[in-house]
C-alpha cells in the first residue's frame, strides 16, 4: 500500500503518469487529500526496495 509522504493518507491516488527508468517502473501520483505530487518507484523484479520521492510543484502550476 502506498502512503502520501506529506499527509500520510492511505487510499486511492490519482495516477498522473507512468514511465520506465532503467530497471524501475515509475508512477507519478497526486494525493486527493493534500494535493501533493510524488513519485513511487518500483523494481518489478523485486531485487531493489521500492521508494517514494516527493515532487515540488512549480510556481503557477494548477
Amino acid at each position: 500500500m502506498v502512503k502520501c509522504p506529506c499527509c500520510d493518507y492511505e487510499g486511492e491516488f490519482k495516477l498522473l503518469k507512468t514511465w520506465k527508468y532503467k530497471w524501475w517502473i515509475v508512477y507519478l501520483y497526486e494525493c486527493p487529500s493534500c494535493r501533493a505530487i510524488f513519485r513511487y518507484q518500483v523494481d518489478p523484479e523485486g531485487k531493489r526496495k521500492s521508494y517514494i520521492i516527493r515532487v515540488s510543484r512549480r510556481e503557477g502550476a494548477r
